[in-house]
């Protein structure tokens, strides 16, 4: 027994999210430069788990991983995160399986991606990332579809327009897609899994783009039609937070007009405010 540490990063949003027939599912957008790290220090002359206010989920997912290894012990919880919260970027997700992993650290238990899938959703709709690359995943479930690979270096010039979504209460909506809507999540996904198999950028902005078209029914992203203009313009593709409040432009990391982007973006939204993380623009 030890203090645990545990880290997992945060997403911008999601590639595609809809339904492969009637199954839910995403495919995850991992950021590595947004992360959520825990620290577990263990208490056994306690029983209860302290933990971040405001970090709830976390906390229970911490005390389920203990009962279920019949483990007796309190502890605290310290969390620090640099992900937006409410946004779409899987900051709650990542609290949980980072919290999670610091656990399991502390006792030397050695846990999978399944584990921490039964874990989380138990507590809320979860976004995937317990794995490290790319995967299709149904949220609803917890059960992964498919390991799709690693994404080619792309940079994402993003907007965050403000507000907040609840993502438990949004996935209780019935998304009402049409057969039309539910062809094109098949062809966005075959070809999202060809373009990353291939490393093809053409492939995956065209799939992340069709997703968010569709989900423009569902949640409405203000300034759409500009982010789908500027993408053609700049050959790049829409990517966006499904059940959030980020849009942006997923382009190659080696498209040489990123900072023209970056310029035309800031002008247009000259009200707005940026701030860099890594490969993503997102808004203060």
């Amino acid at each position: 027994m030890k203090i645990g540490k545990g880290s997992c990063n945060g997403t911008f949003g999601e590639l595609v999210q809809g339904v492969l027939d009637e199954r839910p599912f995403l495919v995850t957008l991992p950021i590595p430069a947004l992360k959520s790290e825990a620290k577990f220090i263990p208490n056994l002359e306690s029983p209860g788990l302290i933990g971040p206010a405001g970090k709830t989920k976390a906390v229970t997912a911490c005390k389920k991983l203990l009962e279920r290894y019949e483990i007796k012990c309190g502890g605290t919880l310290v969390i620090e995160s640099n992900i937006l919260v409410g946004k779409g970027m899987a900051s709650s997700s990542a609290d949980i399986v980072a919290a999670i992993r610091a656990v399991a650290d502390s006792f030397d238990l050695q846990i999978t991606e399944e584990i921490i899938s039964e874990i989380a959703i138990g507590i809320e709709p979860t976004d995937g990332v317990m794995y490290q690359d790319v995967v299709a995943y149904d949220h609803i479930n917890g059960r992964l579809i498919e390991k799709l690979g690693k994404m080619p270096d792309f940079t994402i010039v993003g907007l965050d327009f403000g507000d907040v979504v609840d993502t438990v209460q949004f996935n209780k909506i019935y998304k009402n897609y049409s057969i039309g809507d539910r062809k094109r999540f098949h062809e966005a996904y075959e070809m999202l899994r060809m373009g990353i198999k291939d490393q093809n950028f053409t492939l995956i902005y065209r799939a992340s783009t069709i997703s968010a078209q569709i989900n423009q029914k569902i949640l409405t992203k203000p300034y759409f039609a500009e982010f789908e203009r500027l993408a053609k313009r700049f050959n790049g593709g829409v990517v966006i937070a499904h059940s959030g409040t980020v849009m942006g432009l997923l382009l190659s990391s080696g498209n040489p007009k990123i900072d023209d982007v970056f310029h035309e973006v800031s002008l247009r939204f000259s009200n707005q405010s940026f701030r860099l993380v890594n490969t993503t623009f997102v808004k203060t």
